[in-house]
């Protein structure tokens, strides 16, 4: 009995000092998170918002694919006033065991949720604007007009909302409600994905035109416009699927194991210390997806880096040199 208890009494420590380690680990990880999304949050709100006023001003900035990064960057900068901070609320008052914290957790889970849906379908729809545009040329001007965009945009934000609210009001079926997000942006990445690749064979054809035809100078000059705006939802789609592809994963399989296991089983630590890195991964997108537009478009790189100075420490024109902006 005596040989029993020991043995019982140092698996005991062993697990103790365990549980200690893993939990020093995971309040570390939450620490780092909570100091990058701090300094991240406040540029992701000014960049959007940069480049929202850019597209907004600029008449040359006013295309169909601007329109829609547009309302692309509008989810952004709600990712930065409300998903961002929430965060650091909520991981903060966890660390310091304040017992409301739980509430403000499940209201960040609700804006990151909505913005990851919104975000997902807003990019599916600048690429469908790209195949339209590429694959399917004589359609186009009446397919995207500004008035379908909108609609377009609306019903999205009409979907989120309806989710989120069916997840209130329908709290026993919690498991089929994150399923549904799972496969919401899973479809999206593959859709994306999917488009693509058609887009890349259309463009290895005009290409083959351009080479063995004398095609028209406009046709030319549209289809290098065309290719360039292609390369930027290609850097947009890359950003989007490294940032939201984890946590996509992530809730796909936890749900999983639940639906095959009891959930008992599924009980781990190792998703609460991974936790912080893949909700961060999500929304450092926001700020990727403006650095992106201005490094693929050289009017909007100038409007939004001489107004982003501005934002945060305002000069008179009078005594800012034009060389400066």
């Amino acid at each position: 009995m005596t040989n029993i208890s020991g043995t019982n009494l140092t698996s005991h420590l062993k697990d103790s000092s365990t549980e200690d380690e893993e939990w020093r680990t995971a309040i570390t990880n939450a620490m780092i998170a909570i100091i990058i999304n701090s300094i991240t949050c406040p540029f992701t709100v000014l960049l959007n918002l940069s480049v929202i006023m850019a597209v907004q001003r600029r008449p040359r900035l006013q295309s169909k694919t601007n329109i829609l990064l547009a309302f692309l960057a509008a989810t952004d900068v709600l990712t930065g006033l409300v998903v961002q901070p929430s965060f650091i609320l909520f991981k903060t008052l966890e660390i310091l065991g304040v017992p409301f914290y739980d509430l403000v957790r499940q209201f960040h889970n609700s804006c990151l949720r909505a913005m990851s849906i919104c975000s997902s379908l807003h990019l599916m729809l600048v690429t469908l604007e790209r195949l339209i545009a590429i694959k399917f040329t004589m359609q186009y001007p009446y397919v995207v007009r500004r008035r379908n965009i909108k609609a377009a945009v609306i019903s999205f934000w009409i979907f989120v909302m309806f989710y989120e609210s069916a997840r209130l009001i329908l709290n026993t079926v919690q498991l089929y409600f994150n399923l549904l997000v799972a496969f919401v942006l899973l479809s999206c990445i593959l859709f994306v994905l999917f488009s693509y690749v058609n887009l890349y064979r259309e463009t290895l054809r005009h290409r083959k035109r351009m080479k063995t035809q004398q095609l028209p100078a406009a046709e030319v000059e549209r289809f290098a416009k065309e290719s360039k705006a292609l390369k930027t939802t290609v850097l947009l789609v890359g950003a989007v699927t490294t940032c939201y592809l984890p946590i996509s994963l992530g809730v796909l399989q936890s749900q999983i194991r639940i639906l095959s296991l009891s959930p008992d089983s599924v009980a781990d630590s190792t998703p609460c210390m991974a936790c912080p890195w893949v909700r961060t991964f999500a929304m450092l997108n926001s700020l990727l997806n403006p650095l992106i537009y201005c490094c693929r478009q050289k009017e909007m790189r100038q409007f939004v880096f001489r107004f982003f100075p501005q934002a945060v420490a305002p000069q008179s024109d009078s005594t800012t040199p034009a060389t400066n902006c």
